[in-house]
């Protein structure tokens, strides 16, 4: 500046630097009228110059003493936040923060916000929202408060700034790669929707009276475009859904982050408005009249995938939670009916929680995975014939459709194998499956429906099925530890539902094969039958990669740990042996299961004590000590197992002094029992 004005030159608070008259004047005193202009010329460049280099410093000096107003308004802000336990950054008077959230709602609203105004409220929405902590409370079923002033900050930010403001803001923060501040937009909305989201206040409020999240804390303009009737109509180019606000709100909540707390009404909505057009849309409906906006598939996907990320959501709408009774049945009718273009993937990633969850420590967790998966179960025990042909006589099954569906209906209901054919609440690590209609029945029909549904994909079919032997697996160690623990008093009812999920595993994949050879797709039974061999030595398990949980209690001592490479290998499936999947019926007489069953007992025996005493005789059955795998000491008899079950009957009989004696051939019979039952 100095060096500016000691050369005559003048500038303006804007950094706008001219010629001044002197400058001027003495520039034109040259007699020569090219050497004036000349001269002339020179001063405006040496101006223009000035001027660049001028307004750069003030640009610089402007920014750095905003940070430091800013810097020092935060601090001051934040002051009183300490003691009060506020969350830093976010406002603590609910009057100032109330009129500071439709400020900013006037400013998105009205699409004059920079991309910095947009990333400061943002930043402000963040604040306002819920802790870490609160969204772990939230998630094992507890209501969070939410500070008075954070709650008006929100609830007038969303409702100031409406549909087109906040989808806008949302969409102009993903283009600047912002992914944070986009998910924010969405979190803090899905937070003011949250029913288990409750606005503290310093005035004491009845009980009942406190405000809580909801739909109705919405703005109207986008309640009603998550709860409208979308109907296909007549278009051009194409049939369309009128729906494309509901695509771009879809769109930012898709956005959200999967951590934040579940339970959002509007997650709700968008499962409801998936299911609600699944059944009226095909792959050539677009979402409106611009086909660039995407296809009312692409749409009922992203609805899915957003929505159905949310625990809460998902079980509310699985369990008729705030809606009529029996509104289930119509979302899993249309979900699981319609010809999804990404195999169900939709579905599937509902469901994908379930398997998790089951058997959580948390009874409101592993509680609500229960009851989650007990209407799915439900729905398919009683929709067997519609599911195995979803487009009427001779259709294909849902597994050939959606495989991608059954693979995540499988997941979901696999924990709850045992509670299906009716173990005791007692025996098992989970919670509130409930008990499907026809539990008592002879056979357990709606336990066979639901095998024969998952056994439609192969995929699907071979993780089921194993965690069902796994399931019967832990049943027989859980009986043998009973029998130890009092002999006078073995539950010998836990033998029996070990058979009878056995006799599931054989009808399962006996309906799904007749139900194939009725609609002559001969090569899906190929599959099968050479899949077949996979299952009776449990080999498939460790290369498929199948999750198991130990779903049956520790009641009278440790079970085999399944998680253990070895015990899969050589223990999951050893008490089955696929029958014959070539063959149009099962036919289970030439089955000789009694010496896999045995090899388990004499497996489990071995882990309890570290060792198992036998005689000199059997040395051939075993290696460095232990059991030979069940496959190597059939091999050792000649590949008999008849002689394999007499030895190991030998072996057993004499365990301590022979205290398993009499029991061990009622093991036996109970579990033949148990699967000569499911017929």
């Amino acid at each position: 500046m100095t060096t500016i004005s000691a050369e005559g030159f003048r500038w303006a608070e804007d950094g706008t630097v001219i010629v001044s008259l002197p400058q001027t004047s003495t520039a034109l005193a040259d007699s020569d009228r090219t050497g004036a202009a000349i001269k002339l010329a020179a001063l405006q460049r040496k101006a223009d110059q000035y001027t660049t280099t001028l307004r750069g410093a003030l640009r610089v000096a402007g920014a750095t003493a905003q940070a430091v107003a800013d810097n020092l308004t935060a601090a001051f802000d934040q002051l009183p936040e300490a003691a009060q336990g506020a969350r830093p950054g976010s406002l603590t008077d609910p009057a100032a923060a109330g009129r500071q959230g439709t400020d900013d709602g006037r400013l998105v609203a009205s699409g004059k916000a920079t991309d910095a105004d947009l990333q400061r409220i943002a930043a402000r929405l963040a604040a306002a929202g819920l802790t870490a902590d609160d969204v772990t409370a939230v998630d094992a079923g507890q209501h969070v408060e939410l500070p008075e002033a954070q709650w008006d900050y929100l609830h007038e930010f969303y409702n100031t700034a409406g549909l087109n403001g906040l989808t806008s803001m949302s969409e102009r923060l993903s283009a600047l790669h912002d992914t944070t501040a986009a998910a924010t937009v969405a979190d803090q909305l899905n937070t003011l929707s949250n029913p288990n989201v409750i606005a503290a206040s310093h005035d004491p409020l009845p009980p009942g009276q406190h405000r809580h999240g909801g739909l109705d804390q919405l703005p109207a303009d986008l309640r009603n475009v998550l709860t409208a009737d979308y109907q296909v109509r007549p278009g051009r180019p194409s049939a369309n859904l009128g729906a494309y606000g509901l695509s771009r709100v879809a769109h930012m909540i898709d956005l959200a982050d999967s951590r934040s707390a579940p339970g959002s009404e509007i997650n709700k909505q968008l499962i409801l408005r998936a299911s609600d057009i699944a059944p009226r849309i095909n792959p050539y409906v677009t979402i409106d009249t611009d086909w660039r906006h995407g296809t009312a598939e692409g749409l009922a996907q992203v609805m899915l995938d957003a929505g159905g990320r949310d625990k809460i959501a998902v079980h509310d709408v699985l369990t008729d939670t705030g809606l009529p009774i029996g509104a289930h049945t119509t979302v899993l009718d249309n979900l699981l009916h319609h010809h999804w273009a990404d195999d169900g993937a939709g579905v599937q990633k509902m469901l994908s929680w379930v398997e998790s969850d089951a058997t959580d420590p948390n009874p409101a967790i592993s509680g609500r995975a229960g009851e989650t998966a007990f209407k799915a179960a439900d729905y398919l025990a009683s929709h067997k014939s519609t599911l195995l042909h979803l487009d009427g006589d001779k259709g294909p099954s849902l597994g050939e459709v959606n495989p991608l569906t059954v693979r995540g209906l499988g997941s979901a209901l696999g924990p709850y194998i045992a509670d299906m054919v009716g173990v005791e609440s007692e025996f098992l690590n989970t919670r509130q499956f409930g008990t499907l209609g026809d539990a008592t029945a002879a056979g357990h029909p709606g336990a066979q429906a639901i095998f024969s549904v998952i056994d439609s994909d192969r995929d699907a079919a071979v993780s089921f099925d194993t965690k069902a032997l796994s399931t019967a697996q832990q049943l027989q160690s859980t009986w043998l530890q009973s029998a130890l623990a009092d002999p006078e008093n073995p539950h010998n009812e836990l033998a029996t539902k070990s058979g009878t999920i056995l006799g599931l595993v054989d009808r399962g994949l006996s309906d799904e094969l007749d139900t194939r050879k009725e609609t002559e797709i001969r090569k899906a039974v190929q599959a099968f039958a050479e899949e077949g061999a996979g299952w009776d030595t449990g080999k498939g398990v460790v290369s498929t990669g199948v999750k198991l949980i130990p779903v049956v209690k520790d009641v009278f001592g440790p079970i085999i740990d399944v998680s253990n490479s070895f015990a899969k290998m050589n223990l999951i499936g050893l008490a089955y042996e696929a029958p014959d999947p070539a063959s149009a019926h099962y036919d289970t007489s030439h089955e000789y299961a009694p010496a896999r069953a045995l090899y388990q007992v004499a497996q489990v025996l071995e882990t309890k004590d570290g060792s198992l005493g036998h005689d000199p005789r059997y040395d051939n059955l075993f290696t460095d000590g232990r059991l030979k795998s069940y496959d190597n000491a059939l091999s050792a008899t000649s590949s008999d197992p008849t002689i394999l079950e007499s030895r190991l009957e030998n072996i057993l009989n004499a365990y301590h002094g022979g205290m398993l004696h009499e029991h061990l051939q009622d093991f036996l019979v109970k579990i033949q029992e148990g699967r000569s039952a499911v017929r």
